[in-house]
C-alpha cells in the first residue's frame, strides 16, 4: 500500500499543471472519459460508475458554487443474505483510512470515499482517487464483506 502512495505522490506531480479547487460537470465526466470509467449522468451533480464489476457505484458532487463543486463523493452499497456485523464494519474503518463504512437502515453496508478539492488538488491526484477506489478500496472490501458480484 506504501508504494501505491508513493506512486500516486509522483503521479500527481507529474500531472501537476492541471490544479483544480472545483470541478464542473463537464470537467468530470471528461476526467471520467480519460480514466476510462463507463458512467451515466442520472442526475444534477450525481453519476452512476462501473467499477470493479459493480454496475452501480455512485458519484456526487457536493458543496456546489455556480456550477463548480467542491467535493467528490463516492459510494457502494451491498445487500447480503446475512449482512456484516457492526464489528466487521468497524474492522474495516479502524483498518483502512482512505474510505469509511456504515450498515444502513435496512441491513445493507455502504462504503463511501471524499475527496476535497477546496484546497487545491491535482487533475492526477483526482484521477488517483477514482483508480484507488476502483482497484483497491472495492475490491477489498468485497472480499472483507464476502460480496461477489
Amino acid at each position: 500500500m506504501r508504494a501505491f502512495v508513493w506512486v500516486l505522490a509522483l503521479l500527481g506531480l507529474a500531472l501537476g499543471q492541471g490544479v483544480v479547487k472545483g470541478l464542473g460537470e463537464r470537467d468530470l465526466e471528461a476526467l471520467l472519459r480519460q480514466a476510462g470509467i463507463p458512467f451515466a449522468r442520472t442526475d444534477q451533480g450525481e453519476y452512476r460508475l462501473e467499477m470493479a464489476g459493480l454496475k452501480k457505484v455512485w458519484l456526487y458532487l457536493d458543496y456546489c458554487q455556480e456550477e463548480v463543486c467542491g467535493v467528490l463523493s463516492l459510494s457502494a452499497g451491498f445487500t447480503l443474505d446475512e449482512p456484516p456485523s457492526w464489528e466487521v464494519v468497524n474492522a474495516w474503518n479502524r483498518e483502512h483510512r482512505f474510505s469509511r463504512a456504515y450498515l444502513g437502515e435496512e441491513g445493507d453496508v455502504w462504503l463511501e470515499a471524499d475527496l476535497d478539492l477546496t484546497g487545491g488538488v491535482s487533475l492526477g491526484a483526482v484521477l488517483a482517487f477514482l483508480e484507488l477506489f476502483a482497484e483497491e478500496s472495492l475490491p477489498d472490501f468485497m472480499d472483507h464483506i464476502g460480496f461477489s458480484p
